[in-house]
């Protein structure tokens, strides 16, 4: 992933896509910079049952097991999705973590994410922050 340095964060987008009002230049100038290519942005999963983590059983290859996506949230995820589309910014690669949220929220909003072990969660183990990071500049 080249350009690592540069990272525009979706906390700033995230509001115009999802037609929250923000001011408005602000808005207009990161999506012209997302048009121009060659960014890499961060996205949290989309909504999920606020308060409510994962379940001591959580597996990672059931997603059953899993704190998921509410209604509520795929539809800010295909919001999300719409958005970009509509501003003209192509998406090239997307990654997600193993997590059936992030991918799910990916899906929705792009297309079929790689599932990237770097992007982990890391509560509960912070033990692995360090290697984690590594990886990802190293992309």
């Amino acid at each position: 992933m080249t350009g690592m340095g540069r990272v525009a964060w979706l906390a700033v987008l995230l509001p115009a896509a999802l037609g929250v009002a923000g001011p408005a230049a602000a808005d207009d100038q990161l999506w012209t910079l997302l048009k121009g290519g060659g960014q890499v942005v961060m996205i949290r999963h989309a909504v999920t049952t606020p308060g409510v983590g994962d379940p001591p059983a959580m597996r990672l290859d059931d997603c059953k097991t899993q704190r998921n996506l509410t209604d509520q949230g795929r539809a800010h995820a295909r919001r999300l999705g719409e958005a970009f589309r509509a501003h003209g910014v192509r998406v090239d690669r997307v990654l997600s973590s193993p997590w059936c949220r992030c991918l799910e929220t990916a899906r929705l909003a792009f297309a079929a994410p790689e599932t990237w072990a770097p992007l982990g969660n890391l509560y509960g183990r912070p033990e692995l922050r360090d290697e984690q990071v590594r990886q990802m500049q190293e992309e």
